[in-house]
């Protein structure tokens, strides 16, 4: 048996040009460029068990965590009969919000394996810098995993600490006639504490 804690650091950055519009002669788009960084983790340690090298079904909860938000939108416009171009920038203020409650279902896939599946935090959507919609939902990234423990080590009663660190990432790139970049990249950490 061990009590984990949970931390992880989700980190983004966006730069997505929308569905332009037109009229007359001209060509309107908004485009909004932003970063964001979600920080979370297990609110107090969550009891774990493992035998024979598997980790006993459970759900590590509740993870709470803030998501501070920077960025800028503008609009561009293209006219072609007078050969002008504008850009309208609109600078938004850093945005700071707090959820509660997410939880993280840990399994075991095989001996000395843990599989992670996490559910969606709550998070009121931000218009300035607009997020772009896969972002919207897929708040934190993907999930790492899956974890690997040697079934010795778990076993060992002098391992009284084990310590994890797992990466994720994803890159989405917009097709026409959308256009831009999504990046996501989160790292986590796990702290097993021996309790008997």
């Amino acid at each position: 048996m061990f009590e984990l804690t949970i931390r992880a650091t989700e980190t983004v950055d966006f730069d997505h040009i929308g569905i332009p519009t037109e009229s007359g002669d001209c060509t309107a788009s908004s485009r909004a460029e932003g970063n964001m960084t979600v920080r979370f983790g297990t609110r107090r340690p969550v009891l774990v068990g493992f035998v024979d090298g598997r980790l006993l079904a459970v759900d590590a909860r509740p993870l709470d965590g803030t998501a501070v938000l920077h960025g800028v939108n503008t609009i561009d416009e293209v006219c072609t009969g007078t050969s002008t171009e504008s850009h309208l920038p609109e600078f938004c203020r850093a945005t700071t919000r707090t959820f509660r409650g997410v939880t993280a279902r840990l399994h075991s896939l095989a001996h000395g394996t843990i599989g992670i599946a996490l559910s969606r935090p709550r998070l009121r959507p931000i218009e300035c810098p607009r997020e772009p919609d896969a972002l919207r939902q897929a708040r934190l990234g993907r999930v790492p995993g899956p974890l690997h423990l040697s079934p010795t080590v778990l076993a060992s009663s002098r391992t009284t600490r084990i310590r994890l660190t797992a990466t994720a990432s994803r890159t989405l790139i917009y097709g026409a006639p959308e256009r831009g970049l999504l990046q996501q990249r989160s790292v986590w950490r796990f702290t097993f504490v021996r309790v008997r």
